[in-house]
C-alpha cells in the first residue's frame, strides 16, 4: 500500500501536467556563447595536434638536411 502511494507521488512529481518557464534574453545570449565556445574548442582541438605532428616531422627533416649540409662541408674541407 505504501509503495502504491509512493509510486503515484513520484509520478505526479516527475511528470507535471503544466510547466511554467521563462526564457529571458540572458539565456539566449548564454546559449549563443556556448555554441561559439563549442565551435572554437573543436577547431583548436583538431588543428593543434595536426600542427604538432607537422612541426615534429619538419624538425626531423630540418635535422636531416642540416646533417647532410654538415657532411658536404666536411667533405669539401677534406679535399
Amino acid at each position: 500500500m505504501f509503495f502504491k502511494y509512493l509510486f503515484i507521488y513520484l509520478i505526479l512529481i516527475l511528470f507535471p501536467t503544466q510547466a511554467f518557464s521563462y526564457f529571458d534574453p540572458g539565456s539566449g545570449s548564454y546559449l549563443i556563447q556556448l555554441f561559439i565556445a563549442f565551435i572554437a574548442s573543436c577547431y583548436f582541438f583538431i588543428t593543434n595536434p595536426i600542427q604538432f605532428i607537422k612541426s615534429f616531422f619538419n624538425k626531423k627533416k630540418d635535422k636531416d638536411l642540416e646533417k647532410n649540409q654538415n657532411e658536404k662541408t666536411e667533405n669539401k674541407s677534406k679535399d
